[in-house]
């Protein structure tokens, strides 16, 4: 064996150490000591496995055993000893096989220069190092990410390297077909980069739309929160006076004694006149167990005589919910919110009403909310669309809370009549149905079955 066929078999040897820790890198994402420790008792098993055919069969036969030699076991060694996804695993060995061609292109390009095979491989083996190196520190970290980040991903970023992988072994390794001038074959390689290049464009641009649209909700709902937060406090900060004013109560009552002493009885009519309406502009009305849903429909019903909208509510709830105050304030404020400001627009006095039942039945938390509406409205992807600039949000966040209890919720427009519908599981609240409770403004019974 003389010195260049000496260092061209120390290289092939070079690049399985440098395959080995490439692929545990990317099927990893960031190599262990535990996998450092697997990857250096794996690669003196590989070279082992493959001397015996070096010497008695030679480099090209090796080669063409390389994937039973190294691919395969290795591709074992993830799936049944690290616990990879087969997917990842077979995608991060053929990442790997890719990166190969770095030190080899270097190799073929010195090689070309210099008109030196001899000085290839020296450029091929001062170059694997700092390859590697580079490697590990800006790309391996990035193709973990991209192909867990979702199954798209992984099939996009998996597709180029499993063709190249296919590719090379067919034309280059266990036949010579790429270098027989074929033009078609030539093409092929090509080909494939600028399909998977218009592939990759647009499934990114695709999942980056996806995630600014999650982002913007996610953001929205936030403030949302924080604003359904602010209004439970002005809420509890209004019973809590209601409940100061009534502590008071004997003090208004000495003040009237002391003008019905005083044989002042207009001023005495008056004084409680005033002290009845200061009481009626903060007593929360009663309309169920849950001391949220009465603070909430006791605003919105304030709300509603300001807008000159009849609101009923009949509502039946036990005092705890399957789904935090915030986010309940959030749904039924947003709801109301919309639906009043809906009412509020009808020309005609007896179309401003807005309906709103929410009870337990079949261990659900039932929501319903009905109103009028005029114009049109248009349900699309099951959320109701508008043109209206910085509207729409208050729907998506409803869909959201929603969805994340486990829960589903449908809008629905007919017949100028909007709708929304909404079921919460109750969990572990099983066996309370709820009594309802008094049918305020009006509406009579009302029976929901559209669960």
């Amino acid at each position: 064996m003389d010195f260049l066929t000496g260092l061209s078999v120390f290289n092939y040897g070079l690049v399985t150490i440098y395959g080995v820790f490439i692929s545990l890198s990317i099927a990893c994402g960031q190599i262990s000591r535990r996998e450092k420790n697997i990857a250096a008792l794996l690669c003196p098993i590989f070279l082992l496995l493959q001397t015996p055919c070096w010497l008695t069969l030679g480099v090209a036969t090796t080669k063409q055993l390389y994937p039973f030699l190294v691919h395969l076991p290795l591709f074992l060694t993830l799936v049944l000893w690290l616990k990879k996804p087969p997917s990842i695993s077979l995608i991060s060995i053929t990442i790997a096989y890719l990166c190969c061609q770095l030190p080899r292109f270097i190799n073929i390009l010195t090689t070309a220069f210099s008109d030196s095979a001899l000085l290839g491989e020296f450029a091929y083996t001062l170059s694997i190092v700092p390859i590697y190196i580079l490697l590990q520190r800006f790309f391996t970290p990035a193709a973990h990410n991209a192909m867990t980040d979702s199954r798209q991903s992984l099939l996009l970023f998996g597709s180029l390297p499993i063709l190249y992988y296919l590719f090379d072994y067919i034309t280059v390794i266990y036949t010579n077909v790429l270098y027989t001038a074929n033009k078609a074959l030539i093409e092929a390689m090509p080909s494939m980069l600028i399909l998977f290049y218009v592939l990759f464009l647009t499934v990114y641009r695709h999942q980056l739309q996806q995630r600014s649209q999650t982002e913007l909700q996610n953001s929205i709902l936030k403030e949302q929160l924080k604003q359904a937060e602010k209004e439970m406090t002005s809420l509890h900060r209004a019973e809590t006076q209601s409940a100061i004013y009534r502590h008071d109560m004997r003090h208004h009552l000495a003040v009237i004694d002391g003008f019905l002493t005083a044989d002042q009885t207009a001023k005495a009519q008056e004084y409680i006149k005033a002290v009845q309406a200061d009481i009626q502009a903060i007593t929360i009305k009663r309309f169920c167990n849950n001391e949220l849903i009465n603070l909430l429909c006791s605003s919105f019903t304030d709300k509603a005589e300001g807008l000159g909208v009849q609101l009923s509510v009949q509502a039946g709830l036990p005092p705890q919910l399957p789904l935090s105050d915030t986010e309940l304030c959030s749904i039924l404020s947003n709801s109301l919110e919309n639906a009043l400001n809906a009412a509020a627009q009808m020309e005609n006095s007896q179309d401003k009403w807005v309906s709103l039942y929410c009870s337990v039945r079949l261990n659900k938390l039932l929501i319903e909310i009905k109103n009028p509406y005029s114009g049109l409205i248009t349900i699309q992807d099951g959320l109701p669309i508008t043109n209206r600039e910085n509207h729409g949000h208050g729907c998506r966040s409803i869909r959201t809370i929603t969805q994340k209890n486990n829960g589903i919720c449908l809008f629905d427009a007919q017949n100028g009549i909007f709708t929304l519908c909404i079921a919460l599981p109750m969990q572990s609240f099983t066996g309370q149905t709820g009594t309802p409770g008094p049918n305020i403004g009006g509406g009579g019974d009302k029976r929901y079955f559209w669960f």
